[in-house]
């Protein structure tokens, strides 16, 4: 199963199809139809059917920390000054959500549990592993099984799009020396595949291959539905994942 467009009242937004299955759950990744910086937390409060405040984002920092959000959790308007790039929480009516224009969203749900996560995994998330953070987390914290984890690989700049140096693409191969074909090889030009290593990575942890979903939208090929900050040249507009327990 893949991804799937929703269009509602002049707005698009993708849903992961295995994600939409679950009845305890909501989900979305928002696009730039309709959807803009200033009006993301209003519709997605629409959508999910809770306050503003209910909404929870990170201050993102390109790191693998991630948040527990639980019923000691306070004051949820100060989580937005933390530096962390992960959530994480088995409480209802709270939605998380992490920011994009072209680093992954990771979306985990635990089917059992009815534990729900998000991470936002550029490439230093990635080489630092935080889907594999998270999966051991959910496992260490709700006891979580891995028969039981969904993961979903949502849309972000491609293999097809994604040059980086040949410095940071041998980081990778030396790392992830047991990943088959992370890099592609274009002429002089090393290109990196983000969703296989954040795939790879969680298969590494255990989670069933018929649990995964991957997206395969590249954010750079897709500029006329969604923002891409490398093909845009640093465009300052984001869209969001975002996640919930109803």
């Amino acid at each position: 199963m893949g991804i799937i467009e929703n269009n509602k009242d002049g707005f698009m937004y993708y849903q992961m199809e295995a994600f939409k299955d679950i009845d305890f759950a909501n989900h979305l990744f928002t696009s730039r139809i309709g959807w803009n910086n200033e009006n993301i937390k209003d519709k997605i409060s629409h959508i999910f059917n809770v306050p503003k405040v209910n909404i929870i984002n990170l201050k993102q920092v390109h790191g693998t920390d991630i948040m527990i959000i639980d019923e000691k959790t306070k004051d949820l308007e100060g989580i937005s000054d933390i530096e962390k790039d992960g959530l994480i929480t088995n409480i209802p009516k709270l939605v998380l959500i992490t920011y994009h224009a072209d680093c992954v969203p990771i979306y985990f749900l635990d089917k059992k549990k009815q534990v729900v996560g998000l991470a936002h995994g550029g490439w230093r998330g990635t080489y630092d592993n935080i889907s594999g953070k998270m999966v051991d987390l959910m496992m260490n914290t709700y006891n979580s099984k891995t028969e039981d984890i969904l993961v979903g690989i949502g849309p972000s700049i491609g293999p097809c799009c994604y040059e980086v140096s040949l410095d940071l693409g041998e980081k990778f191969a030396l790392k992830y020396s047991g990943f088959k074909d992370i890099l592609r090889h274009k002429d002089d030009s090393v290109y990196l595949d983000l969703w296989k290593v954040n795939y790879l990575q969680v298969r590494e942890k255990g989670i069933l291959e018929e649990n995964i979903t991957l997206s395969r939208t590249c954010t750079s090929c897709n500029v006329d539905k969604l923002y891409s900050y490398r093909r845009e040249e640093g465009t300052k507009n984001r869209m969001a994942a975002a996640i919930s327990i109803l």
